[in-house]
């Protein structure tokens, strides 16, 4: 269960992903995807770093969280962007 703590805690940095990755990518449309796929990775890489460091069993923590942490994105998305299309 450590892994829902962790995703319970990676929320408010998905929502400032989400906030950088829709500046970031402004001008281009229809670039959903390349949002979500640039919040997911750098989540990922959030995530593969504390385990890299970690002595315990977080190294598994990834595949426990990928798919809640695919659905908080694509909720806040919903709800921060009401007007955009989900096109994920």
């Amino acid at each position: 269960m450590a892994w829902l703590t962790l995703l319970l805690k990676l929320i408010p940095t998905i929502i400032q992903l989400m906030a950088f990755a829709e500046k970031a990518f402004d001008s281009v449309p229809d670039s959903g995807a390349q949002k979500k796929a640039l919040v997911v990775g750098t989540a990922k890489a959030v995530v593969e770093g504390i385990a890299s460091v970690s002595t315990g069993g977080q190294k598994e923590t990834w595949n426990e969280i990928a798919e809640p942490i695919s659905t908080v994105i694509d909720g806040a998305a919903s709800i921060l962007f009401p007007n955009d299309e989900v096109d994920v």
